[in-house]
């Protein structure tokens, strides 16, 4: 029997583009050698990506941090000028202010079970995206809660224990195929695909809406 909805918070409950981040990357471009915003944004998604594998459980950092030092190492790449934690602020514009989708909204309205969001990024910043979009979640489990960043199956294992629920009481709906999906199903939760991202994976259900998941509980 289900018992709760885990699901991802940044490009499934609200969108991955905002004003801030292209203020960000014109930012970028303005003070560095790169003059692609796309190039910048690809060089430094990676730098973040494998600076999240590394500080894993004991290695733990927040995301904060983490960005923190992926604009560091961007700054040296591309001869990025200015200070890091300037361009780490108006990120957290982004993390704050970026806009839910439409059907968020209903999706919290209409679900009968309780909605964990499970996230990367910083409990402070997801509270406050949560209270500015007048979105109430049974809960927050964030990597600042488990120590763990997606991919790690750790964060699903303790997002399961902190809930107190068994891997077949939870799905988990998320965008990333190799963040989100392939870490719910690696502990036995039952993995729902939103956004651009295909697969033809059998064991991964793929949704056009939030709403859709309704008819699989």
């Amino acid at each position: 029997m289900l018992k709760a909805i885990f699901i991802d918070h940044m490009g499934t409950l609200v969108y991955e583009q905002s004003e801030y981040l292209e203020a960000l990357l014109k930012k970028c471009v303005e003070h560095s050698d790169e003059k692609d915003p796309q190039k910048i944004a690809d060089l430094w998604q990676k730098k973040h990506d494998a600076l999240l594998k590394k500080y894993n459980g004991e290695n733990f950092k927040k995301e904060y941090d983490i960005v923190l030092e992926a604009f560091d190492d961007l700054k040296a790449e591309i001869n990025l000028e200015g200070d890091s934690h300037e361009y780490c602020d108006l990120l957290v514009q982004h993390w704050l202010h970026t806009p839910a989708y439409d059907d968020a909204y209903d999706f919290f309205e209409q679900c009968p079970l309780p909605i964990y969001i499970i996230t990367n990024n910083d409990t402070c910043y997801v509270e406050e995206s949560m209270k500015l979009l007048e979105l109430k979640p049974k809960g927050i489990i964030s990597s600042e809660t488990t120590h763990y960043y997606k991919p790690a199956k750790e964060m699903f294992e303790k997002a399961l224990a902190i809930t107190k629920l068994n891997a077949d009481e939870a799905i988990y709906i998320g965008d990333s195929l190799n963040k989100d999906m392939e870490a719910a199903k690696a502990v036995g939760i039952r993995a729902f695909l939103i956004g651009k991202e295909k697969t033809d994976d059998p064991d991964i259900q793929s949704l056009e809406s939030l709403l859709d998941v309704f008819q699989y509980l």
